[in-house]
């Protein structure tokens, strides 16, 4: 098994398009955000439209990690971007899931 650079399956090329399509999502919203006024106590949902991309971004990183752990435990794929785009969505992954457990123990505390 030789371990390449680029993958040479159809699942680790989506692997790494998924990955990066998420990155550029998230350096849109960070330069979005910067421009808007952002209240600490705001919901998820005040500004839509960084909210929507977010949403498609966490999405994106989670099709990249599924396609990516298929194309190297189905297809045998040993690239190192796709390494690197598992471990990076896995990354995205672990931290929306742990804010969106956030957001929803801070919904129960506010309402107690």
């Amino acid at each position: 098994m030789k371990l390449t650079l680029y993958p040479r399956t159809k699942s680790g090329v989506f692997s790494i398009s998924f990955m990066i399509i998420a990155v550029i999502l998230v350096v849109v919203v960070a330069y979005m955000a910067e421009d808007i006024e952002i209240l600490y106590n705001g919901g998820f949902f005040d500004h839509l439209n960084l909210a929507i991309m977010t949403l498609v971004a966490f999405g994106c990183a989670i099709i990249s990690l599924v396609t990516g752990l298929l194309a190297i435990l189905r297809d045998g794929e040993n690239s190192v971007l796709c390494y690197g785009a598992i471990l990076l969505s896995a990354v995205a992954v672990f931290f929306g899931v742990s804010e969106f457990i956030g957001e929803m123990d801070a919904l129960n505390t506010q309402t107690k």
